[in-house]
């Protein structure tokens, strides 16, 4: 597995190099183009000038003669041209070679045969009027014939060529030093991370001049925060289980002993007191395999749509005769709308709040349950006479948390954080405060994207 520094430096070294390499082509086509193009305009030039002058010379004498065509072409003739003139017939008329006159015999030793010269070249034909009066063959040197074009072209690569070697020279430099930087960056980082997954805590990521190493150094800052945090409410928590379960384990265990070496009586009583310890137990067990299904990642929930009034109506009916016996108002308030939930989920939720509500009022106070929607939101109160200590207020979630430090009340310090649990599935919030009318009040709010109407 290659390092992220070879990765790196491979991958400028290879970009660099095509943009050498499209550097280095793209001008030597361009000579390449220039020199056809120069040499074509070139015999261009050459044909339009020797064509005026042939079709004046007939014009004028009524026929070609070669001395006339050589006195009037000699001033455009340079070393470089070969210009063949022949007549209707393909008889030669006049024939250069560099500016000079050739015989027919000089023509076969210097170009070649002269019936094959014919068939690989063909011959651009001079009209006058209606009348072919000649047929030439325009041939001249190459561009690179001349000295000084030479000249100009190996300039241009010997520049080309000390430009591609400065530029790889610092295109090797630079893919070094940006590897290397990157680099550093990064195994600052991974040493960091690496530090986290070995159980290290209180690890300082170091700052980079890279916005997405330093997104991803932030983002594990908050982790380990989190598993900071994760970690101290899992002791906290393993502290209070300890203690929740350790307390009744050991009464009903003492109490058992003492009953089988006979200092205690198996009365009716006693048994039944047993059985309330072990209740507990069993309750504490419920609620904590509860609240773990309900915080796993895996857990899902099913929605339905529900009707608020037979929501509460049946909320009415579960808790009516718990709070005649407490002699406890039970009051329900709704507007009429359908919302979406998880009905099992929420009934959970709910009866934990009311039975926090019953435990904590006392005979002849009230409990008031009020439903209804506000710009889309759906908004459940559950209000009961009391007040909770301001320093309670910020823990009534946390596990295991019951403001009763005797713990004389029951409960299994749960109830509350279950419900938060079911809310969060929900995507909505739950809060807690103590109202100016004397009452604490506890607040549902389900989120508008979970209404089906």
């Amino acid at each position: 597995m290659k390092s992220l520094f070879t990765r790196l430096f491979s991958n400028l070294l290879v970009s660099s190099f095509v943009v050498l390499i499209t550097m280095i082509t793209v001008p030597f086509i361009a000579i390449k183009y220039s020199v056809q193009t120069w040499n074509t305009s070139k015999k261009a030039d050459l044909e339009c000038i020797t064509s005026s002058l042939i079709t004046e010379i007939y014009e004028t004498d009524g026929f070609l003669d070669g001395a006339v065509l050589y006195q009037a072409l000699e001033p455009y003739l340079l070393n470089s041209h070969y210009l063949f003139i022949f007549d209707q017939n393909t008889q030669p008329i006049l024939l250069l070679n560099k500016e000079k006159p050739i015989t027919l015999e000089e023509f076969n030793l210097i170009i070649g045969d002269f019936q094959d010269f014919f068939l690989e070249n063909p011959l651009l034909e001079i009209v006058s009027g209606q009348t072919t009066v000649a047929k030439l063959l325009v041939r001249n040197r190459d561009f690179y014939t001349y000295k000084s074009n030479r000249d100009f072209v190996a300039t241009i690569i010997n520049v080309a060529s000390i430009g591609i070697a400065i530029t790889t020279g610092l295109s090797l430099l630079l893919a070094f030093y940006l590897s290397c930087s990157f680099s550093r960056q990064t195994q600052g980082i991974v040493s960091c991370i690496k530090d986290l997954s070995d159980g290290k805590r209180h690890v300082s990521f170091p700052a980079t001049s890279t916005l997405e190493l330093d997104t991803i150094a932030q983002s594990t800052q908050v982790l380990q925060q989190q598993l900071e945090r994760e970690a101290s409410l899992r002791e906290q928590w393993m502290q209070d289980i300890s203690h929740d379960l350790r307390t009744p384990i050991t009464a009903i265990k003492v109490q058992l002993e003492a009953m089988g070496d006979g200092v205690l009586d198996s009365s009716p009583e006693r048994i039944h007191g047993l059985l309330q310890e072990l209740e507990r137990v069993e309750a504490l067990v419920r609620d904590l395999s509860e609240l773990s299904r309900y915080e796993s990642p895996e857990m899902t929930i099913t929605h339905k749509e529900l009707s608020s009034c037979s929501f509460l109506d049946d909320m009415r009916e579960r808790f009516s005769f718990l709070c005649k016996q407490k002699n406890i108002d039970l009051c329900f308030n709704s507007d009429i709308f359908s919302f979406s939930a998880d009905e099992h989920l929420l009934q959970r939720c709910v009866s934990n709040i009311i039975q926090n509500a019953i435990q904590h009022t006392e005979s002849g106070g009230i409990i008031t349950i009020d439903f209804f929607q506000d710009n889309g939101q759906k908004i459940l109160n559950i209000k009961n006479t009391g007040s909770i200590a301001a320093e309670d207020l910020e823990h009534v979630f946390n596990r295991f948390y019951r403001g009763d430090k005797s713990r004389t009340l029951g409960g299994t310090g749960l109830g509350l954080t279950i419900v938060k649990a079911i809310m969060n599935l929900h995507q909505g919030s739950v809060s807690i405060t103590n109202t100016e009318d004397g009452c604490v009040c506890v607040t549902l709010i389900f989120p508008e994207s979970l209404n089906l109407l």
